[in-house]
């Protein structure tokens, strides 16, 4: 529905850019924000609608879009993880998690199941100074 859609794009997109507006006066210069993003943003995932992966797409969008504004206002980098599936009591909600990540071992280049610590990792990385110079990437996790 009309509503669906604007209520996963209010969510999923417009949210982060409202809460990068409203924090970005006390982020110290130099620092991170980052957002998750799921790859039914740029391919088909069966299942994975109701404006969601449209959400998505936006969403990669203002990432892009915020790194120039925050990055020229504040230097605040702002870069945005796309996670493969994994196993999380959000993605229960799916219905068919398993049969995602099942899909994902067998067809992904490293053929494991992705854990939350590895995604946490990659967060860890574009919030360090090691990343420093990257600003309005879509990093995969997968």
């Amino acid at each position: 529905s009309r509503k669906g859609y604007l209520d996963a794009l209010s969510a999923s997109s417009y949210s982060y850019v409202s809460l990068l507006k409203h924090f970005l006066p006390i982020i110290n210069p130099g620092r991170s924000s980052i957002s998750l993003t799921y790859i039914a943003s740029e391919r088909i995932i069966p299942g994975y609608g109701g404006g969601m992966s449209s959400a998505k797409a936006a969403l990669e969008s203002d990432t892009r879009v915020l790194a120039f504004e925050a990055g020229r206002k504040r230097k605040i980098r702002v870069n945005i993880i796309s996670a493969g599936p994994l196993r999380s009591r959000a993605a229960r909600a799916i219905g068919f998690i398993d049969m995602m990540i099942d899909y994902s071992i067998a067809n992904a280049p490293l053929q494991k199941e992705l854990s939350a610590e590895e995604v946490g990792n990659a967060a860890s990385f574009l919030a360090s100074p090691l990343a420093s110079a990257i600003t309005g990437t879509v990093l995969y996790v997968d």
